[in-house]
């Protein structure tokens, strides 16, 4: 027997009661377009999601490459400044008002040092960027220059020890000194106080390729 209806509460019922029914006046209320959206809204949410991760993979990437382009620049510059200062030896022990005799290699440092250094600080010592054997009033001594495009406590320290290493072997004085196109605030200030010497290098570096 079928039940009648006549209010909305009997509509609800026989909703509740048979799917079918319910689905049928679904679609005959909702318009196609309103039934899809919850599947497009999925669809479109699930897109944005793919889209997003996307376009994080790229920006890492970009980052990535964008690093190592400045890594390749650094070293580059690097490069350049150690090679400016290492062929102009002689002209920096003119300018520091002394007389070139030779550059250190690193056969001579190890002879120096002998067996006095630890294996660290002795692979240090005879890596120097650039020693410099000179006169100075008829005395010899010694420049121990670090090269870098931006000078930084790094290379102060290494300037610093190696000049005290220098003067340990050979009784001789010995100069600490950086070459660079710049200095940090802690370097400008060794070298303000006399403790450093700074051989300025121009900022003309090789563009590259």
């Amino acid at each position: 027997m079928t039940t009648p209806i006549n209010t909305f509460e009997d509509i609800l019922d026989a909703m509740e009661r048979d799917p079918a029914l319910r689905d049928a006046l679904r679609r005959h209320i909702l318009t196609d377009e309103l039934l899809q959206m919850p599947v497009r809204l999925e669809q479109f949410i699930t897109e944005q999601r793919e889209f997003n991760e996307d376009m994080r993979e790229r920006s890492s990437n970009t980052l990535t490459r964008l690093d190592r382009m400045e890594g390749d620049s650094g070293t580059l510059k690097g490069y350049w400044a150690r090679n400016t200062a290492v062929s102009d030896a002689a002209g920096i022990a003119q300018d520091m008002g002394m007389e070139f005799v030779r550059t250190l290699t690193a056969s001579d440092l190890m002879e120096l040092a002998g067996d006095q250094l630890d294996r660290e600080t002795g692979r240090s010592f005879r890596r120097a960027d650039l020693v410099i054997e000179a006169t100075k009033d008829g005395a010899p001594q010694y420049v121990a220059l670090e090269v870098s495009y931006t000078a930084d406590q790094r290379d102060s320290g290494r300037a610093l020890r190696n000049a005290g290493l220098l003067t340990q072997f050979t009784g001789r004085k010995a100069t600490a000194s950086v070459a660079s196109v710049r200095n940090t605030h802690e370097v400008e200030q060794l070298v303000e106080s006399g403790e450093l010497y700074w051989h300025p290098l121009e900022d003309r570096p090789p563009a590259p390729e």
